[in-house]
């Protein structure tokens, strides 16, 4: 369980582009690629001793940029349920505001979205997802969040 939550923690961003304007009342889209570096990692471990349903997954990670640099944080909390699933909450602390998402984390899947439930400052009422792929050396993310104009 370890693992596959940490993996599903990992972010950072690779670049940073806003969708092409739009009239008034139009939508418009933020794509963001990310990659993490693990900061801090806490597991829970709650009856029966073992990976077992309840047990929870706390970290935070640095999201970094494509040349490295750092741009942002994440936090969340996975709660493992009663298969190799686990439900999350997470928020991105990005330039410009934060990005909230909530996720049934499939298990040992190696790409999966998250859904993106709402958000604060420049991404204030934010819709839309976060694609994760997981690779050994750091998850990729790629946001497509969604605003209103």
């Amino acid at each position: 369980m370890k693992r596959t939550m940490i993996v599903l923690a990992a972010v950072g961003v690779l670049a940073l582009s806003a969708g092409p304007a739009g009239a008034k009342g139009q939508e418009r889209t933020i794509i963001i690629e990310a990659r993490s570096q693990l900061d801090r990692v806490q597991l829970v471990e709650n009856a029966p001793v073992g990976d077992s349903a309840g047990d929870m997954l706390i970290f935070t990670e640095r999201l970094l940029d494509l040349h490295g640099r750092r741009i942002g944080s994440d936090a969340a909390s996975c709660v493992r349920l009663f298969d190799m699933t686990s439900i999350c909450t997470g928020t991105y602390k990005l330039p410009g505001g934060r990005v909230m998402v909530d996720l049934l984390q499939p298990g040992p899947a190696v790409t999966y979205d998250q859904a993106i439930t709402g958000g604060t400052g420049r991404y204030a009422r934010a819709r839309g997802t976060v694609t994760v792929a997981q690779k050994p050396d750091g998850d990729r993310f790629t946001f497509r969040i969604r605003l209103d104009r």
